[in-house]
């Protein structure tokens, strides 16, 4: 596909939506669940590989299980990634978890249970270390929900229930505000969804930051940061992936990534 304006780009990534969401109803119908890490690695090698010729520079470095430490733990399940995206009129950090929709049967009657993401837990604590370490960072605390239709209640993701047109598809990834999922209760679709916006919604480029316009405009009440600090491991990557995974052990990350749409030719 060429990508030669906003709007190309926002097809682009409802494309790339969909394409998460049948890769996992595939892996799914195979007996497999694709985890949080694999889905992200996925997607933003796809981007790398896709955008490339088009002047989208996608740097990216994910933790290197060897170079763990025993006093700070492995990294599990949806660990925070940093998205770095710098364009001609903005430069954006963004501190991310992804989750993953669940699906099974249930015991009794065989059929789709209800979507819950299993990765949250009803403490929120790890919801307070994402908000806390993003902060700091200068870094936006998101979300991003990697869903599917194999769920009972998956006409949730129908247009009907949603003020804006969408396809199921959209919602093979979504964002939510950090600030949302921590109020809300529970881990089900049903509590979450009302907070969450298609990702081609919330990310991509123009003469304005998108982000911002979609943050002020969704449920959660979660300030934008909107000028991020070049980050500290943009000049780490020169020096090798043995003193960049050190950094990201030191700093509680399973990777990162820098998106450069300075030289961007849409």
């Amino acid at each position: 596909m060429i990508i030669r304006s906003a709007s190309q780009l926002e097809r682009y990534l409802r494309r790339v939506a969909s394409w998460v969401w049948e890769e996992q109803n595939d892996a799914r119908h195979h007996g497999l669940k694709l985890q949080e890490e694999t889905i992200t690695e996925m997607l933003l090698l796809r981007l790398a590989q896709e955008c490339e010729h088009l002047g989208l520079n996608v740097k990216m470095f994910n933790r290197i299980e060897e170079g763990g430490s025993t006093k700070t733990g492995k990294v599990g399940n949806g660990a925070d990634w940093e998205w770095f995206i710098e364009t001609k009129h903005c430069q954006v950090g963004f501190r991310v978890q992804a989750k993953v929709l669940s699906s099974g049967l249930t015991p009794v009657r065989g059929a789709l249970s209800v979507g819950k993401y299993e990765g949250l837990h009803d403490d929120r604590l790890q919801t307070d270390d994402l908000i806390r370490d993003a902060t700091k960072s200068g870094y936006n605390p998101i979300y991003v929900f990697y869903n599917h239709s194999w769920v009972s209640d998956r006409a949730l993701f129908g247009s009907p229930h949603h003020i804006f047109t969408v396809r199921p598809g959209d919602w093979g990834c979504a964002v939510a505000t950090a600030r949302f999922v921590k109020n809300a209760a529970g881990n089900k679709l049903s509590t979450h969804i009302p907070g969450m916006l298609p990702w081609h919604r919330f990310f991509g480029w123009d003469r304005s930051c998108v982000s911002q316009r979609a943050m002020a405009e969704m449920a959660g009440e979660q300030e934008f940061i909107a000028e991020t600090p070049r980050p500290e491991w943009l000049g780490i990557m020169r020096e090798g992936e043995v003193a960049l995974n050190a950094y990201l052990v030191e700093h509680r990350l399973q990777g990162v990534a820098h998106f450069d749409f300075t030289d961007f030719r849409g």
